[in-house]
C-alpha cells in the first residue's frame, strides 16, 4: 500500500478479553461487513455497537455498575447530572403536567423546570415534604411528577420518603429521587418505591473532579424510555470519562464510608468552635430530620455538612480566605475537602425569597468532607474562624 493509505488503515491487533481493567473504547462509530448486520442492531434484534451516541461498552459497563449498587434492573449514563435530571423528567412526565418540586431542591433542578420545561407548558410547585399529611394535602389537582433528594442539598434535609413515595402514588405521581449526596451507599431509593434515580456521577461515584456525568437507574421499560431521550436528546457521554467514572467508582465504599465517619466527627466539632451559629448535619441529634435519617440511611448519614456563621456573608469570605487545608470549590464529591457558597453557586437559581424560605443566606456554607485525617480538618477550621 502506498504511504497515504497506510497511515489511515485501523490497527488489526485484538483486544484481549482477559484483561482486568476494561479498555477505553473511544470510538464514535464501527465497521460492518454488511449492511443487515447493522440494521439488525439499530433495530435492536441482534446486540452490538453502531454509533456511540446510542451506546458504548464503556457506558455499559457504568450503567451495569450503578444498576447493581442500586438494585435497579438498568441503568442509562448521560453527558451529566443535569442531563440525567431532564431525560429522567421527561421520561415520567412525557407530555406536559404538574410537577411538584421538593421544598428543598438543588437549583440546577428548579433551572430546568424554569428554563426547559416551563415554555414547553409544564408547572411547578413547591411541596413540604417533610410532613406527610401536609403533602398529601397539597396532592389537589393532578400532579404527574414529584421530585425529591434522598438527602437535600445543602441543608442535609431528609424526608420520610417511604410515606412521601406512596402518597404520591396514591395520587396519581411517579418520583424521581437524587441520590446523589447519598450515593447507594447511604441509600437505595427504590426500596422506597422510587419510579427512577437520578446520579450526578461528577459527584462522590466518580469520586476525583475530574469527570461531568450523571446516570438515571431503575426498571427496564423506563430506563428504555429514558435512553431514547438520551440518544436522540444527544445526552451521551464520552466513553473515556465513562471509563475514569467506572475507575472511581470501585473505591465508592470506601470512600463513602471514610468521608462518612469524617463528616459526623468534624460536625460534632464545628457545633463547639465560636462563630458558629449553626451545623447542619444529619446525624447530630440537634437536627431536625435525625430520626427519619437513622430510620431511612444506612451506614452512616453522607459526607455533606453546612453550617451558618455568626456574621454572615463577611464571616464567610474571612473564613474561607483564612483555611489553609480546605479549598472554595463550587462543586462537591471530592476526596479531598472542599467547600461552597450555596447562595451564589448551587442554588443561585432561587430568588432571594426562595432562598430565605429554605434557611440558605450568605452565612451558609456547605462543606463536602473527604478522606483526609478529620484533626486536620477539625483544626484547620478552627483556625480559619478564630482569624
Amino acid at each position: 500500500m502506498d504511504i497515504f493509505t497506510k497511515v489511515v488503515e485501523p490497527a488489526k491487533t485484538p483486544s484481549p478479553a482477559n484483561a482486568v481493567a476494561q479498555p477505553i473504547f473511544q470510538t464514535s462509530v464501527y465497521a460492518f461487513d454488511d449492511i443487515g448486520e447493522v440494521d439488525q442492531i439499530l433495530a435492536g434484534t441482534r446486540p452490538g455497537y453502531s454509533y456511540t451516541r446510542g451506546g458504548n461498552p464503556n457506558f455499559d459497563a457504568l450503567a451495569q455498575f450503578v444498576a447493581s449498587i442500586e438494585e435497579t434492573e438498568d441503568a442509562v449514563v448521560t453527558a451529566s447530572g443535569t442531563a440525567s435530571l431532564l431525560a429522567a423528567m421527561l421520561a415520567l412526565a412525557p407530555k406536559p403536567c404538574a410537577i411538584l418540586l421538593s421544598r428543598e431542591i438543588y437549583g440546577g433542578t428548579v433551572g430546568i423546570c424554569r428554563r426547559i420545561l416551563a415554555p414547553m407548558g409544564y408547572s411547578t410547585s413547591w411541596v413540604d415534604t417533610h410532613e406527610v399529611e401536609a403533602f398529601k394535602a397539597s396532592l389537589n389537582g393532578e400532579p404527574c411528577l414529584l421530585v425529591v433528594e434522598s438527602i437535600s442539598n445543602p441543608l442535609g434535609r431528609v424526608s420520610p420518603l417511604d410515606e412521601v413515595i406512596q402518597a404520591a402514588h396514591d395520587g396519581g405521581a411517579c418520583v424521581l429521587v437524587d441520590n446523589t449526596f447519598a450515593t447507594p451507599y447511604h441509600a437505595q431509593p427504590v426500596k422506597w418505591g422510587a419510579d427512577l434515580v437520578v446520579h450526578s456521577l461528577t459527584k462522590f461515584i466518580g469520586g476525583h473532579s475530574d469527570l461531568i456525568l450523571g446516570v438515571v437507574a431503575g426498571d427496564t421499560t423506563r430506563i428504555s424510555a429514558v435512553r431514547e431521550i438520551v440518544d436522540v436528546g444527544g445526552f451521551t457521554p464520552d466513553p473515556f470519562a465513562a471509563w475514569l467514572a467506572l475507575r472511581g467508582a470501585r473505591t465508592l465504599a470506601l470512600r463513602m464510608q471514610r468521608s462518612s465517619q469524617n463528616a459526623l466527627e468534624l460536625a460534632s466539632a464545628l457545633q463547639t468552635i465560636a462563630g458558629v451559629r449553626r451545623v447542619y448535619y444529619p446525624g447530630l441529634p440537634s437536627h431536625p430530620d435525625y430520626l427519619v435519617a437513622q430510620k431511612l440511611l444506612v451506614r452512616g448519614y453522607g459526607a455533606i455538612v453546612s453550617l451558618s456563621l455568626e456574621g454572615g456573608y463577611g464571616a464567610v469570605q474571612s473564613m474561607i480566605r483564612s483555611l489553609k487545608h480546605v479549598r472554595f470549590v463550587p462543586s462537591l464529591g471530592d476526596v479531598s475537602t472542599t467547600l461552597s457558597h450555596p447562595m451564589v453557586a448551587s442554588h443561585r437559581e432561587l430568588s432571594p425569597e426562595e432562598k430565605v424560605s429554605v434557611g440558605i443566606d450568605g452565612s451558609v456554607v456547605r462543606i463536602s468532607v473527604g478522606i483526609e485525617s478529620v484533626q486536620d480538618l477539625i483544626e484547620d477550621f478552627r483556625q480559619a474562624l478564630s482569624s
